[in-house]
């Protein structure tokens, strides 16, 4: 998984593999580091995940109420395809913010 530090306090975590059961269990640990060993707000890159389920949105939901509990934000980039139709019918985009570049993480977080 590479991670990305952009400017303006936000690192940019690709994701590098579709968010199954099985790629969830290895990504966690790198997940819950991130939290615990970084201040600064998070932006998922979705731009390589064509596949996600149960697991992934729970990660993905934990990730969020953890950031959430210390006043930082999670954005999702460039969401398609299956995990854009699946998050969309759970209302995820309604806590999550979805967006097509950085300069709209940025953009929010000022309003």
């Amino acid at each position: 998984m590479e991670m990305l530090r952009p400017h303006n306090g936000i690192i940019i975590l690709k994701i590098p593999t579709d968010l199954d059961t099985e790629n969830v269990v290895s990504l966690q640990p790198r997940l819950e580091a991130l939290v615990d060993e970084h201040a600064e707000n998070i932006i998922l890159d979705f731009t390589n995940v064509t596949f996600i389920d149960s697991t992934g949105i729970g990660a993905i939901v934990f990730l969020f109420k953890r950031l959430t509990s210390q006043r930082r934000t999670l954005s999702l980039l460039k969401v398609s395809g299956q995990p854009y139709k699946l998050m969309t019918m759970l209302r995820v985009e309604n806590a999550i913010p979805f967006i097509e570049n950085i300069t709209e993480c940025e953009s929010n977080r000022s309003a």
